[in-house]
């Protein structure tokens, strides 16, 4: 099975490399950039690890195909007119994934249509991880306050 390494960051550039085999060990060779003209915070992976949803600075999710880096999806992550997205997370069936924003909102979002199932407000401060349980009933979020 191939290893790959898909990587964002505050310069705007998703990168996608694979593992190569070499006499010295592992290398990894950039296969597709992407550069947008946003800034991306976070990115988590579906279960079939066909896609990868980022969250980015003007609160959409971009949604990549893993083997070409090619865009797929660009929905609205968060409802609100403020803040960036902070924080993605696909839940463990890749039916739903949650972001987080900096005006400390929570959405649960369908992964396929782009459409917001929740919104939720109650952290007092901004929530910096999050995580579905694995029978996907239960969204755990953790935050400064």
């Amino acid at each position: 099975r191939d290893i790959q390494m898909i990587s964002c960051g505050a310069d705007k550039s998703i990168y996608f490399r694979s593992a190569q085999r070499a006499s010295d060990g592992l290398h990894f060779v950039r296969t597709h950039h992407v550069a947008e003209k946003t800034t991306l915070y976070d990115m988590d992976i579906d279960i079939t690890q066909k896609y990868v949803a980022v969250a980015c600075q003007d609160r959409n999710v971009r949604v990549y195909n893993t083997m070409n880096g090619k865009q797929k999806k660009c929905y609205k992550g968060s409802q609100g007119d403020e803040g960036s997205l902070l924080k993605v997370h696909v839940d463990p069936s890749g039916t739903f994934l949650a972001t987080s924003c900096s005006d400390k909102s929570i959405s649960v979002i369908d992964f396929y249509s782009g459409e917001c199932i929740a919104k939720m407000f109650g952290h007092s401060e901004i929530v910096t991880g999050m995580k579905f349980t694995y029978d996907c009933r239960h969204l755990i979020t953790v935050s400064g306050d």
